[in-house]
């Protein structure tokens, strides 16, 4: 059994939780992004970033930087599937007090690769895009395709008694 401070976060929300510096956030961001590999389709990433996490600026003084990071990302990555960014990602308190840059004495092209949603918020960086969504349906869980098998294989089995049942009336009514 996987002990409780090992958990990946799976959510935005659980990016926050259990930190208590700028490389703890780090951390979580980066195994959140190893949980965001698995993530298929947009109504699944819609339930990972809809809680607000809890803003760090205070806890970490470092000037809102990991919670403008966090909004940029989930914005960012919101428009890049196609899904509406939750509202938390706009709060005023998401957004760097100083601009920050992933990489100072290349200042300049971390400003030229930086999306829109990163530079808004004083954040330069070139983030990763962690997510794949496949095209057509979701996988099906196997218990959902025994359950419509299962019922299938009854109705068929329905009607062929039905037909028996038919053809033994029309034997026994012709002699």
């Amino acid at each position: 059994m996987m002990r409780e401070e090992w958990k990946r976060p799976s959510t935005a929300a659980e990016v926050c939780e259990r930190v208590h510096d700028a490389e703890s956030f780090g951390r979580n961001v980066r195994d959140w992004q190893h949980e965001l590999q698995k993530v298929t389709s947009r109504p699944a990433f819609a339930r990972l970033v809809n809680k607000a996490p809890a803003l760090l600026r205070d806890l970490l003084k470092d000037g809102g930087q990991c919670d403008a990071y966090l909004a940029a990302y989930v914005e960012w990555l919101s428009d890049r599937i196609g899904i509406e960014a939750p509202v938390w990602v706009f709060d005023r308190n998401r957004v760097a007090e100083e601009p920050w840059f992933d990489y100072p004495p290349l200042w300049e092209q971390s400003f030229v690769d930086a999306p829109g949603a990163f530079r808004r918020r004083g954040v330069f960086t070139k983030p990763d895009n962690v997510i794949r969504i496949q095209k057509g349906r979701p996988p099906t869980p196997t218990a959902n395709k025994r359950r419509k098998n299962a019922e299938r294989q009854r109705r068929y089995r329905e009607r062929i008694k039905a037909k028996l049942a038919r053809l033994k009336e029309l034997e026994t009514g012709r002699k």
